[in-house]
């Protein structure tokens, strides 16, 4: 009996009851320093969240708005997308004035396609409009920024060629610039064309070409003029030959154009020219063989000087710097590629 109850007491003392250790709550609420840095890269992870979301970079705004709620602020552009769209225009038009290859950037300009978004960043618009290039072959674009404070240009169209002059005049439609201050014609019809032209400038024979197309397209609804300009490139010619016959195919082809074999000589003379100086000789020759009045011919020649000395004050009155220029119906400014757009956008009812 004796040595059962030893071995009992012997066991009981081997199984004993699970003990509970509860741990006193501390300053850190209980937590272990795991926890607690944890909590802390939760709380960092927050406050870079918030940071970026209200400190993201400006994004243009819809061309349509003219107020913006942004980063809890409100921005109210001074100027209206409809105002920097005329600002833009004119800052295209001015292109025009150069006298140097960026003249036909505005004919080239699809102004009906035009963007224009704000930038509450910075407080500037950015204008954006596509172009096609002179060949047709391709679409490109050009851009500028204007500022909403005072309308002023920040960045033209041409980074490193901004216009010295910001004209009144606006590029109203693909091709065509119209003339600000130039009234329209007394009378509109037939529809009055301008066709100036230095005649030993790039493209100025070339481009009587169009003039016989447009009098075959549209018959007697329009009246084209040819106005003769001794400009730079005839000052060339006239410093290796002379003045006087440097001026020699300017007279030729302003007095051709009265008569109604114009359309031949302008063939002929193509047929021939190679952007060099043409004799006098020449011209007797192509005048011939063209069929013109020869009389009428020579007596128009004779008495030339006065009607160019006036077209040349004309021309300063459109400021025409590059040649050929068109000017249709006093008001609208083309060049012969897009002359028939001038066409249309000054009387619609004859295209």
């Amino acid at each position: 009996m004796a040595e059962k109850s030893a071995r009992g007491r012997g066991e009981s003392e081997k199984i004993r009851e699970p003990s509970i250790l509860i741990r006193p709550i501390n300053r850190m609420g209980g937590l272990d320093n795991i926890h607690v840095a944890l909590l802390a890269l939760v709380a960092i992870l927050v406050i870079l969240l918030l940071l970026v979301s209200y400190y993201r970079p400006a994004l243009p705004t819809n061309s349509t708005q003219t107020t913006t709620v942004y980063s809890n602020s409100t921005y109210s552009p001074v100027h209206t997308p409809a105002q920097i769209k005329t600002i833009s225009e004119q800052l295209l038009a001015s292109y025009a004035q150069t006298n140097s290859s960026l003249s036909v950037l505005p004919y080239y300009a699809n102004v009906s396609a035009m963007s224009v978004s704000y930038i509450p960043s910075s407080s500037d618009w950015y204008v954006q409009i596509p172009s096609v290039s002179p060949s047709g072959n391709s679409t490109f674009y050009i851009s500028a920024i204007i500022s909403d404070k005072n309308g002023s240009v920040v960045t033209p169209f041409i980074q490193l060629a901004k216009p010295p002059v910001i004209s009144k005049n606006t590029v109203v439609a693909p091709g065509v610039i119209n003339l600000a201050g130039k009234p329209s014609c007394i009378s509109s019809n037939p529809l009055n064309i301008y066709w100036f032209i230095d005649a030993y400038a790039p493209g100025s024979v070339q481009s009587l070409r169009n003039i016989t197309s447009l009098e075959s397209n549209y018959g007697s609804k329009v009246n084209v003029s040819v106005k003769i300009l001794y400009g730079s490139s005839t000052a060339q010619i006239a410093d290796q030959v002379g003045t006087l016959n440097a001026q020699e195919l300017g007279k030729y082809i302003l007095c051709s154009s009265t008569q109604p074999n114009f359309p031949r000589f302008v063939s002929v003379l193509n047929s021939i020219y190679n952007n060099d100086y043409i004799s006098q000789n020449t011209l007797q020759s192509i005048s011939s063989t063209s069929g013109l009045n020869q009389t009428a011919l020579n007596t128009c020649i004779s008495n030339a000087n006065g009607p160019i000395n006036a077209q040349m004050l004309l021309a300063q009155y459109y400021n025409i710097t590059s040649n050929p220029s068109i000017i249709v119906n006093c008001e609208y400014q083309a060049i012969p590629q897009t002359v028939n757009k001038a066409i249309c956008y000054a009387k619609g009812s004859i295209c």
